[in-house]
């Protein structure tokens, strides 16, 4: 029985650690920015490192022109930021995911 409640006790302190750390990273960690970035149609328009659509700006070279905090913002709402923006909002994709994407665009 005490073999039991320690195991037990293990594998709460384990999950417990294991959410304490998505948490603190912002559960970010957990998604692919660059499989988002294709999935969510972002290249339909904007182009990568080559690959993509040409109707948006090119988005290789983004994090040095841009903070992530601003493209953030630009992702979850853009004619919040630009009332001229053609870009939809992005307003069902969660902060984890959109900081995924901006992980993807900073490499």
């Amino acid at each position: 029985m005490i073999i039991v409640i320690k195991s037990v006790r293990c594998l709460f302190v384990m999950g417990l650690i294991l959410l304490v750390t998505q948490i603190v990273s912002g559960c970010s960690g957990i998604y692919d920015g660059e499989k988002l970035f294709f999935q969510e149609g972002c290249s339909q328009c904007h182009t990568y490192n080559g690959r993509g659509g040409r109707m948006g700006p090119d988005l290789t070279a983004v994090a040095n022109r841009r903070s992530a905090g601003w493209i953030d913002k630009y992702i979850h709402n853009p004619q919040k930021m630009n009332p001229q923006s053609r870009m939809p909002s992005f307003i069902h994709l969660s902060s984890a995911k959109r900081k995924a994407i901006i992980r993807f665009l900073n490499e």
